[in-house]
């Protein structure tokens, strides 16, 4: 046998299995909480993002064929 596999035997005899030891209790309940409102309020933020952007290149396109309509370019009015 090996040092490590005697190691780990004896480690395995002289520890016991406490329930109460390996759950996250209320602090891992509220840290989880908290990730989980920051992750969904980041999705809010992204969501907002992406329409907002989403409208300006719309108007940006209507701008242009109204432009385009009227005979102006857009560049000589830079």
């Amino acid at each position: 046998m090996s040092l490590t596999s005697t190691a780990l035997r004896i480690a395995e005899v002289s520890t016991e299995f406490d329930a109460n030891q390996v759950t996250p209790g209320v602090e891992g309940f509220i840290f989880t909480g908290l990730l989980a409102a920051l992750i969904i309020g980041l999705g809010f933020l992204l969501v907002s993002r992406l329409r907002r952007n989403a409208y300006r290149h719309e108007v940006r396109e209507q701008i242009a064929v109204e432009l385009g309509e009227s005979g102006t370019d857009p560049e000589q009015r830079n």
